[in-house]
């Protein structure tokens, strides 16, 4: 079974045993390419990016207006993407998970006391 479903960014195809296999399939692709509006500055300029560093790979997508960035993960069961929307403690991020590298950069200075 296939199934195309169609957002005004892009067409997503998927290809399943049924209906349910279909469904997990899309919920999976429209988590990640359904992503077409930065969270900062809402700005609908954005695009994938894939980088490599010691061998593993990146994903994130890039806002072209304000240069934000949202960061995906990847499961170690299947390798499939998901958006990153906590940080390290668990909490949620800001922005609906879209950050500029100062913001990042400030995240990880201590703080001074």
């Amino acid at each position: 079974m296939k199934v195309r479903y169609k957002t005004d960014k892009c067409e997503v195809e998927v290809e399943g045993a049924g209906v349910k296999e279909c469904f997990a399939e899309l919920a999976g692709a429209i988590e990640v390419f359904g992503m077409s509006t930065c969270g900062a500055c809402d700005s609908t300029l954005t695009a994938p990016s894939v980088r490599e560093v010691d061998g593993n790979k990146y994903y994130s997508i890039h806002c072209l207006s304000c240069s934000a960035e949202m960061n995906f993960g990847q499961r170690r069961q299947d390798g499939a993407l998901f958006p990153k929307r906590k940080d390290k403690e668990g909490r949620p991020l800001p922005s609906n998970s879209w950050t500029k590298w100062k913001d990042r950069k400030a995240a990880a200075e201590p703080e001074a006391f």
